[in-house]
């Protein structure tokens, strides 16, 4: 339960602070580096940024058009605008889609997602919900890669360190695995922070990943696995997510167990949509959980 508006604030600058690195290096990846290699312009180049900020932008309206024009609320134009955390799901929906996205899209799924949010009592993840509308939208238009129009026209070898230092598919800040872990370490003396999230589920997807792959011989499959599609990155940021997860100390637990079990089981029918459609429907049973194991 978030207590103040200084609260509030303190949340939103921790995020911020461990998200930077991600965005400098997504905004390197999927911008600057295509347009040093010419393979996009001035619009490619800023586009990354583009989206990232428009997500955080339509997250404020929200905020304002709910608080002003909704409840007729008072309030400092200030504290409005932070007066709920969906700015910052705007700008966590921006980090896990794809530089490939429509922005017109984005922003109208984005929007909606979040305004609807206000209404609903229904505590499910609406960062996961909206990536998924997103990603299902792109899929039917067949117009969905995570790939960025480098790594379409180019075929790569990469080795564990290749991984780490970000080269492999997923969304727009997602794959750098060495930046995450900072970012994680940040987070995770964040009093409101659910660090055993992220701990568990990563754990029993690793473990299930390296028994998957012994089991039918692809030893060399386990580094695409747990390093593309943004899955580790939906773990630290998404799956954590306060308000739509457990929070009794045995519910947390069941939570993260079955968050890494059923984004295993999605990854074998669809890896780009698996830790987004895991988090929403364990979203869904949090409650159920927490009465169920707590």
């Amino acid at each position: 339960m978030i207590k103040s508006d200084n609260s509030i604030k303190k949340i939103y600058l921790v995020y911020i602070i461990s998200l930077l690195p991600l965005l400098l290096f997504g905004f390197y990846k999927n911008g600057i580096n295509l347009y040093i290699k010419k393979y996009v312009g001035i619009y490619g180049l800023l586009k990354p940024l583009i989206i990232i900020l428009l997500g955080f932008i339509i997250g404020v309206l929200v905020n304002i058009i709910y608080e002003k024009i909704i409840k007729k609320s008072d309030g400092k134009f200030k504290d409005i605008i932070l007066s709920s955390f969906h700015p910052l799901y705007g700008l966590l929906i921006g980090s896990i889609i794809s530089i490939n996205t429509n922005l017109l899209l984005f922003s109208v799924i984005t929007f909606i997602v979040l305004f609807i949010s206000k209404f609903l009592t229904l505590k499910i993840n609406y960062i996961a919900l909206a990536g998924l509308i997103i990603i299902f939208i792109m899929n039917m238009l067949n117009e969905f890669t995570f790939l960025n129009i480098y790594e379409q026209n180019n075929n790569f070898n990469m080795t564990t360190i290749d991984y780490m230092l970000g080269k492999g598919s997923g969304g727009l800040i997602t794959t750098n695995i060495l930046l995450l872990i900072i970012s994680f370490i940040i987070l995770y003396n964040l009093k409101t922070y659910k660090r055993i999230i992220p701990i568990v589920s990563t754990i029993v997807f690793i473990i299930l990943t390296i028994c998957y792959s012994l089991y039918i011989n692809n030893i060399g499959g386990i580094l695409d696995m747990l390093f593309t599609n943004g899955i580790l990155f939906s773990f630290v940021y998404i799956g954590s997510e306060t308000v739509s997860s457990s929070y009794t100390k045995n519910g947390i637990i069941i939570y993260s167990i079955l968050l890494g079990l059923i984004t295993f089981l999605l990854y074998l029918i669809n890896p780009a949509l698996s830790s987004l459609g895991a988090i929403l429907i364990v979203s869904i049973l949090n409650n159920l959980l927490d009465l169920k194991f707590e």
